[in-house]
């Protein structure tokens, strides 16, 4: 009987264990699942920030492919997203070359392999209209983990011509 005791006994403390490990467990689930909702919450700040912003926000990669516009950019240039995303900004926002001559590929090409040298930055851009307008640009470097240019985020505001106000 004494066998039957200790048995008992010992699978009564393995269920003690047990009951605590479950326990552990969803209340670690539970904390998960705030902080997961807390992120969610945080992203659609962030989303609702950057959408109705009244600038242009654009984020390309280091080719001078357009990765995202904001809503505002949309509207600026005339352009859906889903009808640039992955194309390059030359030859959609920004024209070959300027209306002086001056070679805006190039240029594209400089930012991208150089953001830093190109933090602040005023070029010509085109509508989808054809429009030519000036943007001052900021630009910043998005790093991955190893520290190489992954993308680069560009900020820009139109320039008022003489005649007009801002």
């Amino acid at each position: 009987m004494e066998n039957g005791d200790e048995n008992l006994q010992e699978l009564l403390i393995e269920f003690g264990l047990a009951r605590r490990r479950v326990e552990e467990l969803q209340s670690r689930e539970k904390q998960h699942l705030q902080e997961l909702e807390a992120l969610r919450e945080s992203e659609a700040r962030y989303r609702q920030i950057v959408q109705n912003a009244n600038s242009i926000i654009m984020v390309m990669d280091t080719r001078g492919n357009i990765r995202f516009l904001n809503q505002f950019a949309q509207r600026f240039f005339g352009f859906y997203e889903k009808d640039v995303l992955g194309m390059n900004i030359v030859g959609t926002i920004v024209a070959k070359t300027d209306a002086s001559g001056n070679d805006l590929t190039q240029m594209i090409q400089d930012i991208t392999s150089s953001p830093e040298l190109h933090s602040v930055n005023e070029n010509e851009n085109i509508r989808s209209s054809g429009e030519r307008v000036r943007i001052l640009w900021t630009n910043k470097a998005i790093m991955d983990s190893s520290g190489a240019i992954k993308e680069i985020l560009c900020i820009g505001n139109e320039v008022a011509k003489p005649s007009q106000k801002r």
